[in-house]
């Protein structure tokens, strides 16, 4: 029998809230006992409190005479327990908002977030569990538990690392891999488009086996992929043997939409290598601390090189084009240089700030702080041309990876804060000038140096909407949304005016702004160093600023093939397994979209 046994009823969907019983033995002769809820969940790095979604908790003994439950902080009861061999708990769970973190239940499913949801009593930390579900007729039980109703876990952490689903009409398609794997998906589809569920299953299933095959082995006797599909919602959180996943019901309907979802499908996969089991301080099992943050300066390594991969696996499995593979760098690289604060954070500091800053954006981040999604995947993707290019092809950025799991990975070792040692380990090379600048400095990776050596030229320029008949681009210097300002560029026009976040632009010289196309045109005819009157609600007040406009910088970005590649053509092939593409545009992207 289980230390901890839960029970989950679904019984008031269009109140959206899931009952909970918990029974278990408290310590003999204690005179209480503290029960708790998880502050946070492993992989979403942010306080959530999710005790506020906790309502009417009571407690008896097993012969149901009550027993005082008093709150001690904002996630703990202290349960008298004097004299009582067995505890029972109730409370409910309100859960309505469709996340990959926070509970969702309704008349068609109930998505069940473990550490959402499941208190456990502070000395049974070590307990196993056992979860009894009352399904519903004719609903399926997706968890990688197993199929219920009775579910078992072997620790607190698997308990919490197992999400449960509960819904009427899911596909369940087993995929043809090396391990059992299978696409659980639930949510309609939108219907037409070029892609299926079968051509999805069939892709993903390739997908897994280049993981599989990158590492050496899998760290699971069978893997799911769990799919909700909504609208508005995209979004991943990885688990040790499974994935929760939102997209959009319209993934069929474009190509860039469907290796999107491919994409996000393969990034969760990965971080059941990357990140449940290669980890630092604090994040493997039986290290948690639920109540409070885990800091690190490592999550660039976690979600930088699980950015890597996710997108490389779809070219090495065939899933993708080089062309595509450069299309998505090229869209990152084209964020990245739209972030100022990534000369002013480290991506050591971005990993360590994210409990306060990834999750929680507000205008300021965007001078302040950097992406370790975004510029540790970009940094990787050069770090693996270098290698390549300096071991002229016998290593790779691969080989990094598979010494960071069979020395850590597998072992369930924590791996250091200081990863310099093991990249030049793995890598043959001294690397010390890459961590140094761009990990605990904050130089940009250095993609136009490596991708020359592929036969490929980085290059920048002004928007050719703005830079025709021989103009020059012009910036205010602002993210706008609808005319209203969302954030201020450091050191740009609209700083130096005192344009502020909040502010509403209505005109321009006196010419109306109703949108962003208008803002954009009435500024794009002007020319740097020409003065502009902005008028600007604020706090629904007419004001008038002058801001005087400056060069704009780079806002299209294009790689382009060298015609005359030479030894580089080889090295491209090495490195996509396809023929260099030759000369011409291979991909290109404009972001005057994103600001003004």
């Amino acid at each position: 029998m289980s230390d901890l046994r839960y029970a989950v009823q679904l019984g008031e969907a269009a109140r959206h809230v899931v009952g909970i019983e918990l029974r278990f033995a408290p310590p003999t002769d204690a005179a209480h006992v503290d029960v708790t809820l998880p502050a946070w969940s492993p992989g979403s790095y942010l306080i959530r409190d999710y005790a506020r979604y906790v309502r009417d908790l009571r407690a008896t003994d097993a012969e149901g005479a009550p027993r005082a439950a008093v709150k001690v902080d904002k996630s703990t009861w202290r349960i008298a327990c004097a004299g009582a061999a067995e505890l029972v708990v109730t409370y409910a769970v309100y859960g309505h908002e469709l996340s990959v973190r926070t509970n969702h239940y309704d008349a068609e499913h109930a998505f069940v977030h473990p550490p959402a949801t499941f208190a456990y009593p502070v000395p049974l930390r070590a307990a196993t569990a056992e979860i009894a579900v009352d399904v519903p007729a004719g609903w399926t039980v997706t968890s990688p538990l197993g199929a219920g109703p009775i579910l078992r876990a072997a620790s607190l952490d698997e308990l919490y690392d197992s999400p449960l689903h509960v819904a009427r009409q899911v596909r369940v398609v087993d995929l043809p891999t090396r391990v059992p794997a299978r696409l659980v998906l639930w949510g309609e589809r939108a219907p037409g488009g070029t892609f299926d569920e079968a051509r999805l299953a069939a892709d993903l299933a390739l997908v897994v086996d280049d993981h599989i095959a990158r590492f050496g082995a899998a760290p699971f006797a069978a893997y799911t992929f769990l799919v909700m599909l909504a609208h508005e919602a995209y979004g991943g959180l990885e688990h040790r043997a499974a994935s929760v996943n939102l997209f959009h019901p319209h993934f069929a309907a474009s190509r860039k939409a469907y290796e999107s979802l491919l994409e996000l499908l393969s990034h969760e996969l990965f971080h059941a290598w990357n990140g449940k089991r290669i980890a630092p301080r604090g994040f493997t099992d039986g290290a948690f601390e639920y109540a409070r943050e885990a800091y690190t300066p490592c999550l660039w390594l976690m979600e930088g090189l699980t950015s890597h991969y996710d997108r490389f696996a779809l070219r090495t499995s065939g899933r993708i084009t080089g062309k595509s593979l450069l299309e998505k760098i090229l869209d990152d690289w084209s964020r990245l240089q739209a972030t100022p604060g990534r000369a002013r954070t480290t991506l050591e500091e971005s990993s360590f700030d994210a409990w306060i800053k990834l999750y929680r954006p507000d205008p300021s981040n965007l001078n302040t702080t950097v992406s370790y999604y975004l510029k540790g995947g970009l940094t990787l993707f050069a770090l693996d041309l270098q290698i390549r290019r300096r071991t002229e092809g016998v290593r790779s950025l691969d080989d990094v990876l598979r010494l960071l799991w069979l020395r850590h990975g597998q072992t369930g070792e924590p791996h250091p804060d200081d990863l310099q040692p093991l990249f030049e380990e793995g890598s043959g090379l001294a690397l010390a000038d890459v961590f140094e600048r761009q990990v605990r400095g904050t130089a940009d990776p250095d993609l136009a140096t490596e991708l020359l050596h592929v036969g490929l030229e980085l290059r920048s320029a002004g928007d050719p909407g703005q830079v025709a008949d021989g103009a020059v681009a012009v910036w205010l210097g602002a993210v706008t949304t609808g005319c209203k300002v969302g954030a201020v560029f450091d050191g740009s026009p609209a700083a130096a005016a005192g344009l502020s976040p909040g502010d509403e632009i209505v005109a321009v010289d006196q010419f109306r702004t109703a949108s962003d196309p208008d803002l954009r045109a009435l500024l794009g005819a002007r020319r740097p160093g020409d003065p502009v009157r902005l008028a600007v609600f604020r706090r629904a007040r007419l004001v008038e600023i002058t801001a005087t406009l400056a060069a704009a910088p780079p806002t299209r970005w294009e790689i382009v093939g060298l015609g005359d590649a030479g030894a580089a053509a080889a090295r491209y092939q090495a490195w996509l397994g396809e023929p260099h593409p030759g000369s011409g545009l291979l991909a290109s992207i404009t972001t005057t979209a994103r600001w003004v």
